[in-house]
């Protein structure tokens, strides 16, 4: 690469004669120009079927969703009953990643997985408009989690010919994972475990304790500025005082929504062990194995 020197056109306004902006009126029209940006990609998202052409189940009260399944062996055989997984999508909606994940879960754990849409068929991948899904999904006072929408999804799995419904495994990503701890502290006893990727932690004892004996794995960054080393000590002892079962995992040096992607899995470091230490507590779990902190 090389340095060039840009020289303005000859009837071009010198720079000097423009006008001076100030940062905050530079930051005040950049924040006035998010709502229009915000709506443009609401249009396309309309428009568009991003959603429906990753879903290829509908629940009874029209939850989409992609479901994915084992391979069958060859000349049949195997289990008649299996154990099943959902898989929250984050604050971006249902996206290609989640339904990913799920094949590559459903393959290699044997287990049948689900990714629901939670945000009623809305997804983007501008940062700004996943701050309004959040805020109206998750954030503002009284939202619903979408704890209704997992809901669903686990009726859906309860009604499968080849599905245990007494081991249906509930996860997420970022919003997902607090979606996830929060529909099993809402129907206590429906979910066998909950597995959180670096989402909100329920903040009240009272609400723990609804977990009951459920288990609960944690995975988060040390550099997470969501979820600071005080929320997450104090979690892990609500859980430990309400006698839940729990595994916190804390990988040093990682910020927010470090499994950035499906293949992120398969290349190791902090994405490819948390996502180990997933498949492990989903195995445990289906096997009716304690679930334990690090050894």
């Amino acid at each position: 690469m090389h340095n060039s020197v840009y020289r303005s056109p000859r009837h071009a306004q010198p720079l000097a004669a423009l006008p001076e902006i100030s940062p905050a009126a530079a930051a005040a029209a950049f924040v006035l120009g998010l709502p229009a940006s915000v709506l443009i990609d609401e249009a396309i998202d309309s428009a568009s079927p991003r959603v429906k052409s990753i879903a290829n189940e509908t629940s009874a009260n029209g939850v989409r969703m992609f479901v994915a399944r084992p391979p069958v062996p060859a000349g049949g055989g195997g289990p008649t009953k299996r154990p099943a997984v959902i898989l929250i999508h984050q604050i971006l909606g249902l996206q290609r990643r989640e339904a990913d994940l799920a094949a590559a879960l459903a393959a290699q754990e044997g287990v049948v997985a689900v990714a629901p849409d939670c945000f009623q068929g809305q997804s983007t991948l501008w940062p700004f408009r996943a701050i309004t899904l959040g805020f109206k999904y998750a954030l503002r006072d009284g939202a619903s989690w979408g704890v209704e929408s997992v809901h669903e999804a686990v009726r859906w799995l309860q009604a499968q010919p080849d599905v245990d419904s007494d081991r249906i495994i509930v996860a997420g990503f970022c919003y997902g994972g607090g979606a996830a701890v929060r529909y099993a502290a809402a129907y206590p006893g429906e979910a066998a475990g909950v597995a959180i990727f670096y989402g909100r932690p329920l903040l009240e004892a009272s609400e723990v304790a609804k977990l009951g004996r459920t288990p609960v794995l944690g995975l988060y960054g040390t550099r997470d500025t969501q979820f600071p080393a005080a929320m997450l000590d104090k979690f892990q002892a609500d859980l430990n005082a309400a006698g839940v079962p729990n595994r916190l995992e804390r990988f040093e040096g990682e910020g927010h929504a470090f499994i950035k992607e499906a293949k992120s899995v398969e290349v190791g470091g902090a994405a490819g062990r948390a996502w180990s230490l997933f498949c492990a507590f989903v195995q445990d779990v289906a096997a009716g194995r304690p679930v334990s902190g690090p050894k």
